[in-house]
């Protein structure tokens, strides 16, 4: 991720593949407001505003603010793991078949 909030809330928009008018309607905050964040002069939201943004890109604030390599796994994410983590190897195998064949 990049070195600053604009840059960060760039990429993960792009990363969740939603516009701005749909991180709006998300959150309850103006497009104006989310343009002013992306917008040349770039300026930080509230902090109740970064956390409703953070969270419905599914990461956290402070990885909006300083960077973080991906966004934080949702509960959806985490419990797949969990299950897979009970999968037999033969299993696993199949299931990465299936997985990669359902994402081209």
């Amino acid at each position: 991720m990049g070195n600053n909030f604009k840059e960060n809330l760039k990429e993960l928009l792009d990363y969740e593949d939603m516009t701005i008018k749909e991180l709006a309607f998300k959150t309850g905050i103006s497009k104006r407001s989310i343009e002013n964040y992306l917008g040349a002069r770039a300026s930080m939201p509230p902090a109740d505003y970064a956390c409703k943004i953070a969270s419905v890109l599914n990461t956290s604030v402070e990885a909006m603010v300083y960077g973080s390599k991906s966004p934080v796994p949702s509960a959806e994410d985490i419990k797949i793991l969990e299950l897979l983590r009970q999968v037999s190897v033969a299993d696993k195998s199949a299931l990465l078949h299936i997985m990669e064949s359902i994402t081209r």
